[in-house]
């Protein structure tokens, strides 16, 4: 499950940013390094969460150390679903 969703995060991030083009990013790739994390990008993000997989972050739950990458990222989403009870939505 918890790929599925790393692949889903993964596709919209390359989708969004970086014009479908993947080469030099993986699902460890520092989204603030590479310079894809600012505020606006943090509350895209937050919103895809919360539309794919009905998870809503906290407003103490957006940072960049929770969006660090995509392993980061798909780890907060398995740990809310768990916490819900609930299986992903497919994207």
């Amino acid at each position: 499950m918890q790929e599925r969703i790393s692949a889903s995060i993964r596709h919209y991030i390359v989708s969004t940013w970086l014009s479908g083009d993947e080469r030099g990013f993986d699902d460890n790739t520092d989204l603030l390094a590479a310079g894809i994390l600012d505020s606006f990008s943090t509350l895209s993000i937050t919103a895809f969460l919360d539309e794919s997989f009905h998870v809503q972050l906290e407003p103490a739950e957006i940072h960049p150390a929770n969006l660090r990458n995509v392993n980061t990222i798909a780890s907060i989403v398995m740990s809310k679903l768990a916490a819900q009870g609930a299986a992903p939505v497919p994207a």
